[in-house]
C-alpha cells in the first residue's frame, strides 16, 4: 500500500517543482500548461504500463517491463554483493566473468547492437530510480516523465526563442503530438532520449549565445554521453548539424547552405570510409544488416505490422539513392491500409493522417525564414531528413518506426512552423 501512495506523492512533488522552477516559466504560455502536460504524460505512461500488463503480457519481450525487471536483478546485488552492484552499475570492471550470471538472468543487458540500440543505460537509470521507488513500476513512470518533460521544455524554449510570437502553436507541436505524448511518456528509452536531446539542444544554444558556465558545459557533456550510450545513431545524425549550426550563425542563405554542405560532405566521406581504418565498422554494411536483422526479429516475434522496406545494396551510393524513399516511408506511414486489425497501428495511422493535414495547413501560407532563425531551422530540418531516412531504410516494423520517429517529430513541426505564416505573423526575433 505504501508503494502506491508514493505515486501521487511524487506527482505532487514534481508539479510543485515545475511551478517553482524558472526553467518552466517559458515566454508565451503559463506554467500551468507545463504542469498540465506533466499530469497528461504521467497518465499516458500509466496507460502504456496497463496496456503492456493486460494485453501484451510477455514481460521478456516488452521493453517497458524488461528494462524494469532487469534493474531489479541489478539492484538486488546491492545488499547481497555490493561490489558486484558497484561494478555493474558504474561499468567499472563490468565485463568481469564473475558477473556473467547476473547478465544471463536478465532479458535485455546482453544486447550486442550497441551502435544502434544499447540497453544498459536505461537499465541503470531504472536501478537508480529504485533507490526512491520501493520497486513500484509507476513511480518510475513518474520519474521518467519529469525527465522527458524537462527535455521537451528545453526544445520548446529553443524553438520559441528562435520564433517569438509562435509559442502556442509550438507548444502543441512540441508537447501534444499523440505519439510524443504516448511513447515519450512510457518507461522506455524514448523518454530518456527526449530528455537528453532536448537538454543538448537547449544548452548548446545557450553556449552559442555566450553562456559558458561550467554547469552548462557539464549538462552538455552529460546529455551528449546519454545519447551516445542510448541511441548512438541519434548522436551521429545530429553532431555534424551542431557543428554546421555554429559555423553558419548570422550567415545568408547561400553562406549557411555552403557551410552545412561542407560539414555534411566531410562527415559522409569520413563515415563511409571509416572501414579503411577500422575494418569492423563499414557503415553501409552495418545499415544493411540492421535492416535484415529487423526482418529476423519480425519473424521471431511474429510481428503483425511488417512492411517491405526499401531494398538497397550495402554501398554508400545505394543508400543515398534509396534515402528519399526511406524518408517518405517514415513520413507517410503507417496508413489505415497498414493496420490489418492492429489497434495501435490504426491509432498511429489516424494520427499520421491528421498530422499530414496539419502539415498542409501550415504550408498553405508559406513565408521566408528570417536570417536570425535560418541556421537553427537548417540544423533541425537536416536532422529530421537524416533521421527519417535512416529509420525508413532500416525499420520494416511499423510499430518500431512509430516509436523511433518520436525524437524527430518536434523538430519537423518546428521547421514547418518556421516556414508558415499561419497562427502568427512573426517568424524571428
Amino acid at each position: 500500500m505504501l508503494t502506491y501512495a508514493l505515486v501521487p506523492g511524487y506527482v505532487a512533488l514534481f508539479v510543485w517543482l515545475i511551478g517553482r522552477s524558472g526553467f518552466f516559466a517559458a515566454t508565451g504560455v503559463s506554467v500551468r500548461w507545463f504542469q498540465g502536460v506533466f499530469l497528461l504524460k504521467v497518465l499516458a505512461g500509466c496507460v502504456l504500463g496497463w496496456l503492456y500488463t493486460y494485453h501484451y503480457t510477455d514481460r521478456t519481450t516488452s521493453d517497458t517491463f524488461k528494462f524494469f525487471d532487469d534493474s531489479g536483478i541489478l539492484f538486488s546485488a546491492l545488499t547481497e554483493r555490493p561490489w558486484d552492484f558497484f561494478r555493474m552499475f558504474t561499468g567499472i570492471a563490468g565485463n568481469d566473468p564473475e558477473l556473467r550470471h547476473y547478465y544471463e538472468s536478465m532479458n535485455a543487458w546482453l544486447n550486442k547492437d550497441v551502435l544502434f540500440n544499447d540497453n544498459k543505460t536505461i537499465i541503470r537509470l531504472n536501478t537508480f530510480f529504485r533507490f526512491f521507488s520501493l520497486g513500484n513500476y509507476y513511480v518510475h513512470v513518474v520519474f521518467i516523465n519529469f525527465l522527458s518533460l524537462t527535455g521537451l521544455t528545453g526544445l520548446y524554449r529553443s524553438f520559441t526563442s528562435t520564433l517569438p510570437g509562435r509559442g502556442r502553436i509550438l507548444f502543441v507541436t512540441t508537447f501534444l503530438l499523440p505519439s510524443v505524448v504516448f511513447w515519450g511518456s512510457g518507461l522506455l528509452k524514448d523518454g530518456l532520449l527526449l530528455f537528453a536531446l532536448g537538454t543538448l539542444v537547449y544548452v548548446y544554444r545557450q553556449l552559442m549565445l555566450g553562456d559558458r558556465r561550467w554547469s552548462r558545459l557539464a549538462l552538455f557533456g552529460i546529455s551528449f554521453l546519454l545519447l551516445l550510450f542510448t541511441k548512438f545513431y541519434v548522436i551521429v545524425t545530429i553532431t555534424p548539424g551542431l557543428i554546421a549550426w555554429w559555423m553558419s550563425r548570422g550567415k545568408s542563405l547561400g553562406g549557411a547552405l555552403l557551410r552545412f554542405g561542407a560539414v555534411y560532405g566531410v562527415f559522409f566521406v569520413l563515415a563511409f570510409n571509416l572501414h579503411r581504418i577500422v575494418p569492423a565498422y563499414k557503415l553501409a554494411d552495418i545499415i544493411y544488416y540492421k535492416q535484415q536483422n529487423f526482418y529476423v526479429l519480425a519473424e521471431m516475434t511474429k510481428a503483425k505490422s511488417v512492411i517491405r522496406a526499401p531494398e538497397f545494396y550495402a554501398t554508400g551510393w545505394s543508400l543515398a539513392a534509396h534515402a528519399p524513399l526511406g524518408f517518405l516511408t517514415t513520413l507517410l506511414r503507417p496508413t489505415v491500409f497498414d493496420a490489418h486489425g492492429n489497434l495501435l497501428v490504426m491509432a498511429s495511422a489516424i494520427e499520421n493522417a491528421l498530422l499530414l493535414v496539419l502539415m498542409l495547413v501550415l504550408l498553405a501560407r508559406p513565408r521566408r525564414v528570417e536570417p536570425t532563425a535560418l541556421s537553427f531551422v537548417l540544423f533541425a530540418g537536416i536532422y529530421v531528413l537524416l533521421l527519417y531516412s535512416l529509420i525508413g531504410l532500416i525499420t520494416p516494423i511499423l510499430g518500431a518506426m512509430v516509436r523511433y520517429k518520436v525524437v524527430g517529430m518536434p523538430f519537423l513541426f518546428f521547421v514547418l512552423v518556421a516556414f508558415s505564416s499561419v497562427w502568427g505573423r512573426r517568424v524571428s526575433k
